[in-house]
């Protein structure tokens, strides 16, 4: 496959994830309001359940495995396959256009909302479907980068390709899971346990391409910048955790405390202490952008902040209330931020105009992430009052403080919804301004 080939694919990917970004934010507008007592009916309920699953799975899962297979896909750019599979990518990116098409239509079948943890789901089959062909997708993906890419060239190569390692047997672990599961369970606690050792081992995927992109945009902002031996050391790290995590999901039962403790205790809080160094290290390495990077140095400082609060508020969560979501909110919008700060710094290189230098791109990482700050504080101060975590008119006859902080929570929400809207405008104009050829890599 030609460079001109490899890169005109990697940019459907962002575009893709761009859709799904846009429309999840969307249906983020009914879940800005729903905790509160006016909107506590059996209607309102129903569609913040359907809003909820939809909304989570495209901004998250479909989000950040579209960003994970367009670093696949420019690595492999220009690269000789060792084996030729005629039109493999091509397929990959239309099993994953039509399953996220499938997933945000799904509420329009029926079926219950349940809300799983990682992968929440809508018991129909357009659902399924959608979801199993998001599953073959990066499966393709992950195919085509290994027969394309085989040999890793440097330490990012190196991550690059852990990345692609980690999500593989990610999916291994949904397969174990399934196999294992006990015939009695089912509901959402069936889908809780099939997709908790997967989901766990994903993360870690997502920290690898995290500071994978950090790494990116600070040496954008800092030509030159050497990452030393921590980034394979960072990488090796993982995959031991990986191959632990798989011996355990095949090993243990799937309903046991110690399976359950193991992927919270060992694979996802010891995981998050590497992209925590790296993020430190980071943080000592930045400078001052040149009028030409300042939405790539507003992406990435946004992007350690969210990350850091998120860390943050983990420590604070007792039982099942509000904090939860506000700790992984704040993780999941650091992610968010870096890919779109990755966003900014390769439109000019799939063809498309430049961006990182006007004024919209510059404050739309701001507006958003402050948004988020809003909304994860709110949900966290609201937590401290035993406001219950994905449960609309959880406030009802609640402390005025509580309403207070839930208030918080929707201004901040709406801030960050406009936030979200602002990424997809800047990216359309690029678009709209884009160059007859992708530039060299």
């Amino acid at each position: 496959m030609n460079e001109t080939t490899g890169k005109s694919l990697a940019r459907w990917w962002l575009l893709l994830g761009v859709a799904g970004l846009a429309v999840g934010g969307l249906l983020a507008l009914p879940l800005a309001v729903a905790h509160t007592p006016a909107f506590a009916t059996p209607a309102m309920q129903q569609l913040f359940h359907n809003a909820l699953v939809v909304h989570v799975d495209l901004t998250v899962l479909v989000w950040f495995l579209t960003a994970a297979c367009m670093v696949w896909s420019a690595e492999a750019a220009g690269r000789r396959a060792f084996i030729t599979i005629p039109y493999l990518e091509q397929a990959a990116l239309g099993a994953m256009g039509a399953g996220a098409a499938l997933l945000a239509v799904s509420p329009l079948f029926g079926g219950e909302a349940l809300m799983s943890n990682y992968i929440p789901v809508i018991s129909n089959p357009v659902f399924f479907l959608g979801l199993a062909l998001i599953f073959c997708s990066v499966v393709l993906q992950i195919t085509y980068y290994f027969i394309s890419y085989p040999l890793a060239k440097n330490l990012q190569g190196v991550a690059c390709a852990s990345t692609a390692i980690i999500t593989g047997t990610a999916f291994v672990c949904f397969f174990v899971a399934a196999m294992h599961m006990p015939k009695v369970i089912e509901g959402e606690q069936y889908y809780d346990l099939l997709f908790w050792a997967g989901g766990h081992v994903l993360q870690n995927a997502y920290n690898i391409l995290l500071v994978l992109t950090w790494l990116r945009l600070a040496i954008c902002l800092r030509p030159g910048l050497k990452t030393g031996s921590w980034l394979g050391l960072l990488c090796f790290f993982l995959l031991l955790i990986t191959v632990d995590a798989l011996i355990v999901a095949v090993r243990d039962d799937v309903t046991s405390q110690n399976y359950r403790l193991f992927f919270t205790r060992d694979v996802m809080e010891v995981g998050g202490i590497a992209p925590a160094l790296a993020g430190l290290w980071i943080l000592t390495k930045l400078s001052l952008p040149s009028a030409k990077e300042r939405a790539i140095f507003t992406s990435l400082a946004m992007s350690l902040l969210l990350f850091f609060y998120g860390g943050v508020l983990g420590v604070l969560i007792h039982g099942q209330d509000v904090t939860i979501p506000a700790h992984y909110h704040g993780s999941i919008v650091g992610v968010t931020l870096a890919f779109m700060g990755l966003a900014y710094l390769w439109l000019p290189r799939f063809g498309y105009g430049e961006v990182a230098h006007t004024k919209l791109a510059f404050w739309q990482p701001i507006i958003y992430g402050v948004g988020q700050i809003m909304h994860i504080s709110g949900l966290a101060w609201s937590g401290g009052y035993g406001v219950l975590r994905k449960t609309p008119g959880a406030l009802e006859g609640g402390f005025t403080s509580a309403k207070a902080a839930m208030g918080l929570m929707e201004l901040g929400g709406l801030l960050a919804i406009i936030g979200g809207f602002m990424f997809v405008v800047v990216v359309g104009r690029a678009v709209y301004n884009s160059s007859s050829e992708p530039l060299a890599k």
